[in-house]
């Protein structure tokens, strides 16, 4: 099989210690991306979180598209204009917050590149640090005139696994929710995920789906690695997404483990 396309998760997947792309993975990319595979990073992150990453990969401004917010906001590299957005208001979102609150969960929002949160607590301050963004600090985003592409909800694992089980019974019908570690659930628009939204960017990018490469760890993972035609869980992954993945890398994402498909599968 001939693969064209590359859709890579990054934190626990793409990213050293979730801070930085190693060497390794760095020449394998670009390799790949010489030979005319396209190269795509499919994060829960905002964009703010990933643009100095694409610039280290040299991607801006080639063909091709980064995801963002699990599928909630998808990015033209051409000139980085928004090229899908998906929403939900903050009136649909509403009895879930009320509820997240009362079990002491901190929630974050998002709409594009605007990154929302109640109150600068010191995880807040933390986050901004890491992915490199500021904050809009509001103390009911509720009453936000806007819509939310997506919403992160972190706190005691428990919890969260309750709250989980409320959301879908509130508001299942118009939002979904799933795990992207084990302390951090993400809530989007129903129908919002990583597998649906690669299925449509490379219907956009002209590459089958059969000639397609997701690369994952993690619970908001499994929906790509299960449509690709190569779905890849690597070493450190949950055991969940090993169960369903086609192949399963030796490097964990410390070593190189995006080189190890790439050299695999792309450029052997």
């Amino acid at each position: 099989m001939s693969y064209k396309m590359i859709f890579s998760d990054m934190d626990g997947t793409l990213l050293k210690n979730d801070t930085e792309v190693s060497e390794g993975n760095k020449i394998a990319i670009k390799r790949a991306v010489e030979k005319g595979v396209q190269f795509v990073i499919c994060t829960g992150r905002g964009l703010f979180g990933v643009e100095r990453f694409l610039e280290q990969l040299g991607l801006i401004g080639r063909n091709g598209y980064v995801i963002c917010q699990n599928g909630g906001a998808v990015y033209n590299l051409k000139d980085m204009s928004l090229e899908i957005r998906e929403s939900f208001s903050p009136k649909i979102y509403a009895p879930v917050v009320e509820l997240a609150r009362e079990f002491d969960l901190e929630l974050y929002y998002y709409d594009d590149r605007i990154f929302i949160a109640e109150r600068e607590t010191e995880r807040v301050k933390r986050y901004c640090e890491v992915m490199g963004s500021g904050v809009k600090i509001m103390k009911d985003p509720l009453k936000y005139t806007g819509e939310f592409t997506k919403s992160l909800i972190t706190g005691e694992r428990d919890k969260l696994l309750l709250l989980q089980k409320k959301v879908e019974s509130m508001a299942g019908e118009e939002l979904d929710c799933f795990f992207s570690s084990k302390i951090f659930m993400e809530v989007v628009k129903k129908g919002v995920s990583k597998g649906n939204v690669m299925v449509e960017t490379a219907k956009k990018a002209g590459i089958p789906i059969q000639s397609v490469i997701a690369v994952g760890d993690s619970d908001n993972d499994i929906s790509m690695i299960k449509k690709a035609g190569l779905g890849v869980a690597v070493a450190n992954a949950w055991p969940e997404v090993k169960e369903i993945a086609d192949f399963v890398t030796e490097s964990r994402c410390e070593q190189d483990a995006i080189a190890e498909v790439i050299e695999k599968f792309i450029l052997s």
